[in-house]
């Protein structure tokens, strides 16, 4: 099971690949659950895999790294723009998986959802913060894919 790590930056959508992160302008801030994410996750298999529809509105629920400053206060954020690693962790150990951020087109921003979170996984002892994420169509696409040159 992949689980995409989530970045956000306040400041701007542009990725400034270190090598390890998406620039100093980005913070992680947690994971996507694409098993309880299975309808978002389609928005990611666009890119990741060819597929051609999406299923439901452009929103997730995040799960949030408890240590985050960024997620103890998510309800205060301004609008943010997201910045999502289809691979997450285990990039290094999926041949062909060369570093990739799908970047939002527009700003995001953290807003209650219409149905609600989903529970964790009961066998994991650490319990994420469940952030629900809204993102922005523009002209139909929600992501632009970044790939590092090269590859």
């Amino acid at each position: 099971m992949t689980r995409p790590q989530v970045w956000v930056s306040a400041t701007s959508p542009d990725i400034d690949f270190d090598g390890a992160t998406p620039g100093s302008h980005w913070q992680l801030v947690g994971e996507i659950d694409s098993m309880q994410e299975s309808a978002f996750f389609t928005y990611i298999q666009v890119f990741i895999v060819g597929r051609r529809t999406v299923k439901g509105p452009p929103e997730f629920y995040l799960d949030g790294d408890r240590d985050s400053e960024w997620v103890q206060q998510a309800k205060a954020q301004p609008p943010f723009w997201v910045a999502i690693d289809p691979w997450g962790q285990m990039r290094a150990s999926i041949h062909g998986a060369h570093p990739t951020y799908l970047v939002s087109k527009a700003k995001a921003k953290v807003t209650s959802l219409v149905r609600r979170p989903p529970e964790p996984h009961p066998g994991r002892t650490d319990r994420p913060i469940k952030v629900p994420i809204k993102l922005t169509r523009v002209d139909r696409e929600v992501f632009t894919r970044w790939r590092q040159p090269g590859t």
